[in-house]
């Protein structure tokens, strides 16, 4: 899309590193208060679509800003996790494949739940509006996360990912991811600020898009700006004692309140308003939150919404088409209400038991098996 003023789908919430890649990586911090602040606003995104889809655009109405906060603390985490890892000699094939077995399992999953419900409206409601050939193509495009730019509307075109269209971000994460370990030789504090300077200046000429044909490549200035800010942080952290210093934890609160009210606002901000928050708000939160110590009961939901973040960003969509569809068809008509008051929770608790009893399962399985195949390459990053 073009529209400079908000975006349709937003930015992987599940982007750093977990207990399937841990053996390949240094032991890392734990951030718990980013943990929580993922998990909030992936379902604050939640919000942000299911008013869009239901035509009330004023619930969470600029939530769509989450995604500079994803893809920012994604690469504050990746360096946090990687870089040294990187550094020691892993390859980047290595890397790229610990970061598909991280995202892929729910790209999968997300995909066919969506063609199922294409299949079961050209089935049971005999809809001749959908091709079986274009659904087929547009699910193997899905499976494999590649943009499809000729996808009608029968199936959820001019979407790139018609299946799923938050589904564009996990793109650009897995292009984002692989540029940056790729390019670790040049990576420091001076060619990230650069990539920042140069994405956010691009974003002002163009705007922000990336989820439909016509604005696909207009995503790349976003992603890139958003997750260099983070690869910055991280380089200004291990050089300046000041961004070190425990006291920028003193501004995650208010921050925090800060982004809640931009994010719940009835009624869209300006460009300018989420460029200048995606730009210095975003980072100051990872910074911030990075320097928080969550202990007991908020410690331990923040886990929780950690955990959820990911699944419920990837899923969402899928989810909410059959559960929208089925209450339709039950009820006869259609309601703002009903639809949220269904999907909100039905998303909630779907995501959470598929991720235990999908996600994780399977991100395990994949991590034995490489471990198994290449032992050396898998446990020690080389």
């Amino acid at each position: 899309m073009t529209d400079r003023t908000a975006t349709r789908a937003c930015a992987p919430a599940g982007s750093g590193p977990d207990r399937s890649d841990r053996g390949v990586t240094r032991q890392r911090p734990h951030y718990a208060a980013l943990d929580g602040l993922r998990g909030l606003a992936a379902i604050s995104v939640l919000l942000f679509h299911l008013g869009h889809w239901q035509g009330h655009p004023w619930l969470a109405a600029n939530a769509g800003l989450a995604v500079d906060f994803f893809f920012c603390l994604s690469g504050y985490v990746l360096s946090v996790a990687y870089r040294e890892t990187l550094d020691q000699g892993m390859a980047t094939r290595t890397f790229a494949v610990l970061r598909l077995v991280r995202l892929m399992p729910l790209v999968i999953l997300g995909t066919l739940i969506s063609a199922a419900y294409l299949a079961a409206r050209i089935v049971l409601l005999h809809d001749s509006t959908i091709s079986v050939a274009e659904l087929a193509r547009a699910t193997a495009f899905g499976l494999l996360c590649l943009p499809m730019l000729d996808a009608s509307r029968a199936i959820g075109g001019p979407q790139v990912f018609p299946l799923n269209g938050p589904q564009y971000t996990l793109f650009l994460e897995i292009v984002v991811n692989i540029a940056w370990a790729a390019l670790r030789r040049i990576d420091g504090m001076g060619s990230a600020l650069a990539i920042v300077a140069a994405g956010y200046a691009l974003m002002a000429l163009v705007g922000i898009g990336g989820d439909e044909a016509a604005s696909f490549w207009t995503g790349l200035p976003r992603v890139f700006g958003a997750f260099y800010a983070g690869v910055g942080l991280y380089h200004a952290q291990s050089r300046f004692a000041l961004i070190r210093n425990a006291r920028w934890r003193f501004l995650f609160w208010p921050l925090l309140g800060l982004s809640a009210l931009l994010f719940y606002w009835p009624q869209g901000l300006s460009f300018w308003v989420g460029w200048s928050w995606s730009l210095i708000v975003s980072p100051l939160l990872v910074l911030s939150g990075a320097h928080v110590v969550l202990r007991g009961r908020v410690a331990r939901a923040s886990a929780v919404l950690g955990a959820l973040s990911f699944p419920v960003y990837a899923l969402h969509y899928p989810i909410f088409v059959w559960i929208n569809a089925v209450y339709q068809a039950i009820l006869g008509s259609r309601s703002f209400a009903v639809g949220t008051g269904l999907a909100l929770p039905g998303v909630l608790i779907a995501s959470w038991l598929i991720l235990r009893w999908w996600d994780e399962p399977v991100r395990r399985a994949m991590t034995t098996w490489l471990r198994t195949r290449a032992p050396q390459r898998v446990a020690n990053g080389v």
